[in-house]
C-alpha cells in the first residue's frame, strides 16, 4: 500500500477543473418492479443470465431483483455464492451486498464450491472446496485463503478411499476442520433386499487438525446407523454403491461432540465425539422427541446445512435451536414457483432435552413458493434475519426475523428451476476485506476507458492520469468506483492512460498497466505515478 500527500487533494481540485461523466459499465440487476420479470423468467436472457466486460474475461450473473427493502436487510458488505455461470467453471463469486455487483471469482480454482469466510486462529479467512464433482458427491480438498487470495492450507482427508465431499467444509473452534466423504464398499444389504456383497456408498467425516493434517477423529456411518432406516431410493447395484445415508453437514459443538445431517434418514443427529454413538436425533425412523408441532417439526425430509442458532451449545444444556434447510422432497415433484404441495422451506426449531420435546419456531417459504429437490441452505445473519439459499431453485432470499422478506433475488429464470440448470449449494452474508496481489486491471475499447480489479474490496474511486508520452503521465481527474468494471470517457485528449486505485483516505493501492486508447495496447510495467 502506498500513500501520496496531497494526491486526494490535488485529484479533488482537478474535478472542478476536468469534470468527467461516469458511463454505466456493470449490468449486474434486472428488476421485477420495472416490468423486467416476464422476459428473464421466459429465457429472453438465457438459462443462466450473465454479463462479460472489457476489462477482465470473467462472467457473472445478472440477477433479477423481485425485492429489495435495504432498511430491512442485515448491514454486513458481501455475498458468498458459487452459481452457475454460463461458458465458465463453476467458481467461488462475493459479490457487494449493496449492489449485486461482482468483487471476486476465480474458475481456476477447480469447482470452488460454498466460499464462505470463517475464523481460524482469531483470523477471518475465505475458505471454499475445491475438486471433482460426482453424481451427489464429491472429492477434493478445503482451502483457506488469506486476504490476497494465498493459499494457506489445503486440506483433505487422510486414509479413506476418496478425498474431502463437496457438502461440508467447516472449521472448528480449536483449529481443526470438519471433513464429510463419501466412498464405495461392499456390505451386507439382505436388509434391504439386496446380495450379501452389495455396493453401498458409506458415509464418513473425519475432523482434521488444520496445521499437522492429522486425524483428530473419525466416523462411519455403518458403524452407528441401520440400512432400514433409510428413506432413500431403493437398492439398486451402482457403480458408486447405493447412496443411503447421504450425510451433508457437520457442525462440531464446544464440548466435542459433533451434529449431523442425514439427507436419506431425514434426521439431524448429535454424535457423540469419543465413540461415535448417537446422543439424541429429531426426525427419522428412530426420532426421540414428541413433537409439540402437530409433526411439522419432525416431518422434514431431505434436508441441508443444520446448524445450532447458538454455537456455545453444550451437552447439558436444557434447551438449544436449530437451524436447516428443509428440501421436503428427494425428487421433483412440483413445479417453482407455485409449489402447492411439499414445498421447500427454511426451518427453524427449538429442543427441550429435560422434557424431549421440539417444536417448530419459524419456517420461511419462499414469497413465490418454491421446491427445490436437492442442495440448499440456511445462514443466520447477526441481526437475526435468515439468509436461504435455495438450491436447485435459482434464488436466495432473505428473511427478518418476523418472516418478512428483506430481499428476494434470482440468477437464473423460473423455467429451468425443475432441472436445475442454475444452482447454488449455500449461500452467505458476510463482512469482509481483501486486497489481492495482482494488479487491476484496464482497457480500452470505443475510445472508452474501462478498469476493474477483481477481489479488492476497498477501493472507493480511481484516478485517472494520461498524456502524449506513456512515461510522463499527468494526473488528470478522479471517477467514484461503480459497480466491479468502471466505464471513463477519456477525461482529456491525451494518448495514454493509467488508472490508480485509491482507498477511502484517498491511499493509492495500485495501479493498472499504461493503456493507449487508439489501440487498446497495454505497455506494461508503466504502474508508478507521476502527479506532477
Amino acid at each position: 500500500m502506498s500513500s501520496f500527500p496531497g494526491v486526494a487533494a490535488y485529484f479533488a481540485a482537478s474535478l472542478l477543473v476536468c469534470p468527467v461523466a461516469w458511463v454505466l459499465a456493470d449490468t449486474p440487476y434486472f428488476r421485477a418492479a420495472t416490468g423486467d420479470d416476464e422476459a428473464y423468467n421466459a429465457g429472453a436472457y438465457g438459462d443462466k443470465p450473465n454479463q462479460t466486460y472489457h476489462s477482465s474475461d470473467l462472467r457473472s450473473p445478472r440477477f433479477l431483483i423481485n425485492a429489495w427493502r435495504p432498511e430491512a436487510m442485515s448491514n454486513e458488505s458481501h455475498i458468498f455464492i458459487s452459481p452457475s455461470v454460463s461458458k465458465q467453471h463453476r467458481s467461488p463469486m462475493i459479490f457487494s451486498a449493496k449492489d449485486l455487483s461482482l468483487v471476486y471469482a476465480d474458475p481456476n480454482w477447480g469447482g470452488g464450491s460454498n466460499p464462505t469466510p470463517q475464523i481460524f486462529n482469531g483470523t477471518k479467512y475465505l475458505t471454499i472446496w475445491t475438486g471433482t464433482d460426482m453424481k451427489g458427491w464429491g472429492t477434493g480438498g478445503g482451502l483457506i485463503l488469506d486476504e490476497s487470495y494465498n493459499m494457506l492450507y489445503n486440506i483433505t482427508t487422510n486414509g479413506l478411499p476418496t478425498g474431502a465431499d463437496n457438502h461440508e467444509f467447516q472449521l472448528t473452534h480449536d483449529g481443526g476442520a470438519m471433513l464429510n466423504n463419501y466412498h464405495t464398499k461392499t456390505y451386507n444389504v439382505t436388509s434391504v433386499g439386496g446380495p450379501e456383497d452389495g455396493r453401498i456408498q458409506d458415509c464418513a467425516f473425519q475432523e482434521i487438525d488444520v496445521v499437522t493434517g492429522e486425524v483428530r477423529f473419525e466416523w462411519h456411518a455403518t458403524d452407528h446407523f441401520e440400512l432400514t432406516e433409510s428413506f432413500g431410493d431403493a437398492y439398486q447395484d451402482r457403480e458408486n454403491g447405493w447412496d443411503w445415508f447421504h450425510m451433508n453437514s457437520i457442525f462440531k459443538t464446544l464440548d466435542g461432540n459433533y451434529l449431523i445431517s442425514s439427507r436419506h434418514l431425514r434426521t439431524l443427529a448429535l454424535i457423540n465425539g469419543t465413540d461415535g454413538s448417537r446422543i439424541w436425533q429429531v426426525g427419522g425412523k428412530h426420532n426421540m422427541f414428541e413433537d409439540l408441532s402437530d409433526g411439522k417439526a419432525t416431518d422434514f425430509a431431505y434436508q441441508h446445512h443444520a446448524r445450532f442458532v447458538d454455537e456455545s451449545y453444550t451437552v447439558g444444556d436444557s434447551s438449544a435451536e436449530i437451524t436447516f434447510y428443509n428440501n421436503q422432497v428427494m425428487h421433483p415433484t412440483s413445479h417453482s414457483p407455485g409449489c402447492k404441495m411439499d414445498c421447500s422451506r427454511g426451518m427453524r426449531i427449538a429442543l427441550d432435552f429435560d422434557a424431549m420435546k421440539v417444536r417448530l419456531v419459524r419456517e420461511f417459504y419462499h414469497p413465490r413458493s418454491v421446491q427445490a429437490w436437492a442442495q440448499g441452505g440456511y445462514h443466520s445473519l447477526p441481526n437475526g434475519n435468515a439468509l436461504i439459499g435455495w438450491g436447485t431453485v435459482p434464488a436466495v432470499t432473505e428473511f427478518t426475523l418476523n418472516g418478512e422478506v428483506a430481499m428476494d433475488i434470482q440468477f437464473g429464470p423460473w423455467s429451468d428451476a425443475w432441472d436445475g440448470l442454475a444452482t447454488s449449494y449455500r449461500v452467505f452474508k458476510s463482512n469482509f476485506k481483501a486486497q489481492p496481489p495482482w494488479p487491476p486491471s484496464i482497457a480500452a475499447f470505443d475510445s472508452i476507458i474501462y478498469v476493474s480489479w477483481n477481489g479488492a474490496t476497498e477501493v472507493v474511486s480511481w484516478a485517472v492520469s494520461g498524456g502524449d508520452d506513456p512515461l510522463t503521465l499527468q494526473g488528470i481527474t478522479q471517477v467514484e468506483k461503480k459497480g466491479f468494471e468502471t466505464a471513463i470517457p477519456p477525461p482529456s485528449n491525451a494518448s495514454y492512460f493509467r488508472v490508480d486505485a485509491l482507498n477511502s483516505a484517498g491511499n493509492v493501492l495500485a495501479s493498472t498497466d499504461v493503456v493507449e486508447l487508439a489501440t487498446g495496447t497495454k505497455l506494461a510495467g508503466k504502474r508508478l505515478p507521476k502527479y506532477f
